[in-house]
């Protein structure tokens, strides 16, 4: 948490009131999400007790795993109804060709599901890894099978977990970026609770409402835990008496007591069922940015390759990645944070804000522009690349070669040449390397002149990748073949070679 959140959650927890923050959407948001609200059973994991789902708020989809028993027709519903939802994407579009690039198809929608809470995510992620390698019985098709829900679930676990993604987004994440209360984080987990400090009734504040809200008589958390005192004294004893009645045989006893159990759940998870349209609600009001467009499209893309594949090979992903397939997974996340970060702060005044607290961007006056400034390139022939020095009282967590950015012109990188400290700041000298035009057709018109004030963060352009040796030049340490190796001999139980 950065000096700024902080202050911003202290004076919310002084006003009693929400305070704003970034109001700005980084999330692309569908027209139709599917919400998912998933309870589990006390003191197992992965183990549904309930879902309600669905994309219309007037009509949620409440399912209800059986008290005893295989929950085998719970998850056929299950898998019918978010597969449904994921199929409803059909409509494609012919992307051209464009340099090495050559043309594809891409859909024109994607699914997106929306949890009430970050604790929802692993849960999802669980339930897909115990779901994904379940077999297909025979005359079910395997596109609408309880494995194949199971691949889908994990597919959108992953990508909750890479930065920017828009599959799969907890509510209560989204709402505290863009609104600082007056209580913990932990406490933001709590769906009811947040809304109440954002959007109060009238003639309340955010505090007074928020601990109306967390009374668990009134509104109790939703997933994927139940709450304890409701297990206790309402959930358990229905649950036994549906054991009793089922190992009696009566019938009669069986369905009253089941019609219970989903009326319970029902009025269980209604009231956060309602909270995650009216967050929704609240998102939608924030302009997006165009880096959320562009990020969606990439999930697109994403999402067209991934429905190929279940549609051509269809195998579940492996329990596990290989080393190498880890440290490129690893890598992409890595790059995908530091270029997610840096284009928040270029879009956003409240991140440039955060990002100039921890050193990571700064704002300064220009004191001097050398215009004319070249460096030796290519056969000797001169490239242009303007210098100007930057003085800032921010504090500088920058090295040489750094390249920045700012929100005046983001294709105009500076790269940092020299770093001095002076009159209780620090001078940058930095070096314009984009934009520049030619010695003899120079371009001035993004120069700053003398005076103006800058704020600059890293260039996303600046976060690379790193390079990765091909599987076959991988040491068998790290992933590679092992062929050549003793211990692979060995494992075949063969004899090694000498």
């Amino acid at each position: 948490m950065s000096r700024l959140s902080t202050l911003l959650r202290l004076e919310a927890a002084e006003t009693e009131t929400a305070q704003d923050a970034s109001m700005i959407g980084h999330f692309h948001l569908t027209e139709q999400p599917l919400i998912f609200l998933p309870l589990n059973r006390s003191g197992t994991e992965a183990t549904p007790l309930a879902v309600m789902c669905g994309d219309d708020p007037a009509h949620p989809h409440l399912l209800v795993a059986p008290p005893g028993g295989r929950p085998t027709t719970f998850l056929e519903e299950l898998a019918d109804c978010i597969l449904t939802y994921i199929d409803s994407f059909q409509n494609t579009e012919r992307l051209p060709g464009k340099g090495k690039t050559p043309a594809r198809e891409r859909h024109t929608h994607a699914p997106q599901l929306l949890s009430a809470n970050r604790k929802s995510i692993p849960y999802i992620a669980r339930l897909g890894r115990a779901l994904r390698f379940t077999d297909t019985p025979e005359g079910i098709d395997p596109a609408r099978s309880v494995g194949r829900l199971g691949q889908w679930l994990t597919f959108f676990a992953d990508h909750a977990e890479h930065p920017g993604s828009a599959f799969l987004l907890p509510l209560t994440d989204m709402l505290a970026t863009h609104w600082i209360t007056g209580q913990s984080r932990l406490e933001d987990e709590h769906l009811g609770a947040l809304l109440a400090w954002i959007d109060p009734p009238v003639g309340t504040t955010g505090l007074r409402a928020a601990l109306e809200a967390e009374d668990p008589q009134l509104h109790r958390p939703a997933g994927p835990a139940t709450d304890p005192s409701f297990d206790s004294l309402e959930l358990d004893p229905l649950l036994t008496a549906c054991d009793t009645a089922a190992k009696e045989g009566n019938t009669a006893a069986m369905i009253r007591h089941t019609d219970r159990l989903h009326k319970l759940l029902h009025d269980y998870l209604e009231p956060t069922w309602k909270d995650t349209w009216r967050a929704l609600a609240l998102l939608r009001s924030l302009p997006q940015t165009q880096d959320a467009q562009r990020r969606w499209a990439g999930d697109r893309d994403r999402f067209t390759a991934y429905s190929t594949y279940v549609a051509d090979d269809g195998r579940p992903q492996p329990i596990k990645d290989d080393p190498v397939s880890a440290a490129r997974r690893l890598a992409r996340m890595e790059l995908a944070q530091a270029d997610f970060d840096a284009r928040r702060a270029l879009e956003d005044p409240f991140f440039m804000a955060e990002r100039r607290t921890t050193g990571e961007a700064l704002a300064g006056t220009v004191i001097d522009v050398d215009p004319h400034h070249t460096v030796p390139g290519a056969k000797d022939r001169p490239l242009l690349r303007p210098r100007l020095t930057l003085h800032t009282t921010d504090p500088v967590r920058l090295d040489i070669g750094h390249l920045l950015a700012g929100p005046h012109n983001p294709r105009v990188h500076l790269a940092v040449r020299t770093i001095t400290a002076r009159d209780q700041g620090t001078d940058l000298l930095l070096e314009v390397t984009t934009l520049t035009g030619t010695v003899n057709k120079p371009r001035t018109d993004f120069l700053p002149a003398v005076g103006d004030l800058l704020e600059l963060t890293f260039a996303p352009e600046f976060f690379r990748r790193p390079p990765f040796p091909s599987r076959e030049n991988t040491p068998w340490t790290h992933g590679g073949p092992q062929y050549n190796h003793p211990a692979a001999a060995l494992e075949k139980n063969e004899e090694p070679q000498p």
